[in-house]
């Protein structure tokens, strides 16, 4: 199972050809990826195909699925795309590259940053359409564990309101929940001044 995955990572150019060999002990050869020129990406997107091989096995063998080695390559490619979005980029501007435009344009990326140890943080949205509103909030501890997800209907208001009832009612989960040190994080900060 793992061989075919390989071989279809390789194939794929996902993974570079003889990168892991499987006749010999896959810790020492993962050991010794450091002398590999691109270490890092290749470490870490074997590690995603490892993770995804093991779950598809799982599956295969006590939900009888059908093994297919792309069911375990598109999963891992995915997963490692969103773990590179999340963890390497910062909140720094970088430049796009060449346009069609005169100048460049700056762009912003941002990422999502956990808070101090012991701590929870409560990141919260609203949307707004014709004035119907809805609002949300993601409830996540020091580690980036998602403790509570919440979305509401809140009918036709602003979406000043919206905002700060999907605060309040991540707050108020948390305080219920035990948390007493809790920080906030939206894109509005009257809504957050304001509590």
């Amino acid at each position: 199972m793992t061989r075919r995955v390989l071989d279809c990572a390789v194939q794929h150019h996902w993974v570079p050809n003889g990168v892991l060999g499987l006749e010999s002990n896959l810790c020492d050869q993962l050991q010794g990826l450091g002398s590999h020129p691109n270490q890092r990406n290749v470490l870490s997107k074997l590690s995603f195909l490892l993770w995804s091989i093991w779950k598809v096995r799982n599956n295969v063998i006590f939900r009888n699925e059908i093994f297919k080695p792309l069911v375990c390559l598109v999963p891992a490619k995915k997963a490692s795309a969103e773990w590179l979005i999340r963890s390497c980029i910062s909140v720094d501007d970088y430049f796009k590259g060449p346009s069609s435009t005169p100048s460049s344009t700056n762009i912003k990326l941002v990422r999502w940053y956990p808070p101090q140890p012991g701590v929870v943080k409560v990141n919260f949205d609203d949307s707004c359409i014709n004035s119907a509103a809805a609002g949300g909030f993601i409830l996540r501890d020091w580690r980036g564990k998602i403790i509570k997800v919440s979305a509401a209907n809140y009918g036709l208001t602003s979406s000043l309101v919206a905002e700060a009832r999907a605060l309040k009612d991540g707050v108020l989960l948390a305080v219920q929940a035990g948390y007493s040190k809790i920080s906030m994080e939206g894109d509005n900060v009257l809504v957050i001044q304001a509590l």
